[in-house]
């Protein structure tokens, strides 16, 4: 039988699968063979069906009243779903509660959003990036306090905040993946910010504005721009507040 690998060309396949269902008695094995084969594409499918979902993301965030974009945003997530357990594509699964959280944040509905976060997190040492795990906290952190576990979600975020910098996790991360690091760090203080003005919470604004300047400083080296206007907006809320 094939041993299928990521190496393994889709000609490859093809022509075992051809030449194997011409010999009777093996349409189990020709079966086989074509399910493991749809495992390993799939995997290049669901990372396609993420990328659309955060694309769809950002088209929300640059325009909050495009309710559409998060309507496709969770079509897409619920299409890699679909795969993940017809082809049972466990390591998926992390990223997959990940995504429906993210989806349940932008719907409001954020005591769905702590679930499935922490889903995430009990899956995400089968990611395939197991460090995301930082990450997934750092959206729990958000959740928690939006559903008015304030305390809780705060200092949840301020030692995430800080894992980032600190743990070997972290500091393996920033040096392999330094946009990947920047991007999930800064998320943490927009988002906590975010969250204490949205809710009218008492906050220390002097703290908030050094955690933004910290933020701008992670974020000089690259474009960033999505971050970088999100740190511009809440600067000035901070004034204004």
């Amino acid at each position: 039988m094939l041993q299928i690998t990521p190496k393994t060309s889709p000609q490859e396949i093809a022509d075992y699968i051809k030449s194997l269902r011409e010999q009777k008695g093996k349409e189990k094995e020709v079966l086989a063979v074509i399910n493991k084969a749809l495992g390993f594409g799939h995997d290049f499918v669901i990372n396609l069906f993420w990328e659309e979902a955060l694309t769809y993301q950002h088209l929300f965030m640059s325009n909050q009243a495009n309710k559409e974009a998060i309507s496709k945003m969770e079509s897409a997530v619920l299409m890699a779903k679909f795969y993940i357990g017809k082809y049972k594509l466990f390591k998926w699964k992390s990223r997959l509660f990940r995504f429906l959280g993210r989806v349940s944040d932008y719907k409001r509905e954020f005591k769905k959003s702590v679930g499935f976060y922490k889903k995430a997190i009990s899956f995400s040492s089968f990611d395939p990036e197991p460090f995301r795990g930082l990450e997934l906290k750092g959206f729990l952190s958000y959740a928690l306090i939006m559903s008015e576990k304030v305390s809780a979600g705060y200092k949840m975020a301020i030692k995430t905040f800080d894992d980032f910098e600190i743990t070997v996790t972290g500091k393996s991360l920033k040096k392999a993946d330094y946009q990947a690091w920047v991007v999930w760090r800064s998320g943490i203080a927009i988002r906590t910010i975010e969250a204490f003005i949205a809710k009218k919470l008492n906050y220390d604004k002097k703290e908030f504005q050094n955690w933004l300047q910290l933020t701008e400083k992670d974020l000089q080296s690259g474009d960033f721009s999505y971050r970088k206007a999100e740190v511009k907006i809440l600067k000035q809320k901070l004034l204004e507040n």
